[in-house]
């Protein structure tokens, strides 16, 4: 099971994400280093964890479609695997921060439901970006789907069970389940029942969630059930280990 770090960035720092409660999201404080620069916290995951995939949120180009080029200029001057989710809702907002800088080095793109309206925006994302670097993240909030105000009405009504086997059927091979009102608050992760239903469901669909990870022991209900684990408050404030991960390496 793989433990890929989060990296929520807000105008160009790397924030404290608790619940989804975007407008009060303040500068990480890590154990790690006194930075809360992309750049830096990468630098001191990978010295203290040997990790170099990361989950990328640009909070920016989600909320107000003004993505943090800077930033994403100074992760690929890394190297790194990077999964970064920007608020991509059509191909056309692909296409537009593909105009100030490539994709090329982004190990996959993610198409949340948050801004996805319809399953045909999805599809044609799906097409442009290819099912193995695409994937889908289903949103949740307090267990229920997080859906953007421009969401069609095949989608409004639709369960999250639904909207999985819409995707899945589309084509989708790697999804994430995360809760947005469990990120940050460390009391377990509240999809474990959900993504259970769908590695039943869908076993060669690639899963991966988060939202709440406080220990070793969240790892540990989580592993049958996902192939990743999303992780971020519990890797700054010290309760996950090197030896920890070592276990799920």
């Amino acid at each position: 099971m793989r433990i890929i770090p989060v990296l929520d960035v807000l105008s160009g720092e790397v924030v404290r994400g608790i619940a989804g409660q975007r407008d009060s999201y303040q500068p990480v404080k890590s154990i790690l280093t006194p930075n809360s620069d992309a750049y830096s916290i990468c630098e001191a995951f990978d010295k203290q964890f040997g990790i170099t995939e990361y989950y990328v949120a640009d909070l920016d180009g989600i909320e107000r479609d003004a993505p943090n080029i800077d930033v994403l200029l100074s992760l690929q001057s890394l190297h790194y695997r990077i999964w970064l989710d920007a608020g991509f809702s059509s191909v056309e907002k692909l296409n537009s921060l593909q105009s100030s800088l490539s994709l090329d080095f982004l190990d996959r793109i993610i198409v949340g439901l948050e801004c996805c309206p319809d399953i045909s925006s999805l599809e044609a994302l799906l097409k442009v970006v290819g099912p193995e670097r695409l994937v889908f993240s289903l949103d949740l909030k307090n267990g229920l789907p997080l859906l953007p105000a421009d969401v069609s009405a095949g989608w409004m009504q639709a369960t999250s069970i639904q909207i999985a086997q819409q995707v899945v059927e589309l084509g989708v091979s790697t999804a994430i389940v995360l809760d947005l009102a469990a990120v940050g608050v460390g009391q377990g992760t509240p999809t474990l029942d959900l993504c259970r239903q769908l590695k039943q469901k869908y076993p060669e669909l690639e899963l991966i969630t988060g939202g709440g990870v406080n220990s070793v022991a969240d790892l540990a209900r989580l592993e049958s059930s996902c192939d990743g684990v999303l992780v971020a408050s519990a890797l700054h404030d010290g309760r996950l280990t090197k030896e920890d991960l070592q276990t799920y390496a």
